[in-house]
């Protein structure tokens, strides 16, 4: 028998949960935002609210499933980086370093622009862009040695 998450799981899927409804209110939740914040049609929040709407089902049914494939995917590797990420900051922080300053400096904002490039290349598999174990691991290699250049070369 399968536990209660796994059926929970694979019937939100059934429905349509991870296919249609979670890409429509990212896209909706976007547009949204930058309708608010550019104040492109004005004040009337009625407006960019019909027209968030309008957006995004014109961007759900345009995509389909290869748009919410892909948005599976950039999620679920992300979250993993994420997750990495977090370890390598604890890490840092139960051998003496200070955290806070991982993240300065220019280096550091290449380091996370090359992991954002590999989070949009693997979700981009999707597509079917097909990024075979070898060129991930060269990748993987290198951003590993990357932080550790930046962790050992940092300031002090």
């Amino acid at each position: 028998m399968a536990d209660p998450f796994t059926t929970l799981v694979t019937n939100l899927n059934q429905l349509g949960f991870f296919g249609f409804l979670l890409p429509w209110m990212f896209v909706f939740v976007v547009s949204y935002a930058i309708l608010l914040k550019s104040k492109v049609l004005g004040e009337s929040q009625r407006i960019m609210g019909v027209l968030s709407l309008v957006i995004a089902f014109f961007v759900i049914g345009f995509g389909g499933p290869a748009l919410a494939g892909f948005f599976i995917n950039l999620f679920g590797i992300g979250s993993l980086i994420l997750a990495g990420i977090l370890v390598l900051i604890l890490f840092v922080a139960l051998s003496g370093g200070d955290p806070a300053k991982i993240l300065t400096g220019k280096a550091a904002l290449a380091v996370l622009g090359g992991i954002g490039l590999v989070i949009f290349a693997i979700a981009a598999g999707s597509f079917g862009v097909k990024i075979n174990e070898s060129v991930f691991a060269i990748i993987f290699i290198i951003a590993v040695l990357a932080l550790a250049m930046l962790f050992v070369t940092g300031e002090k």
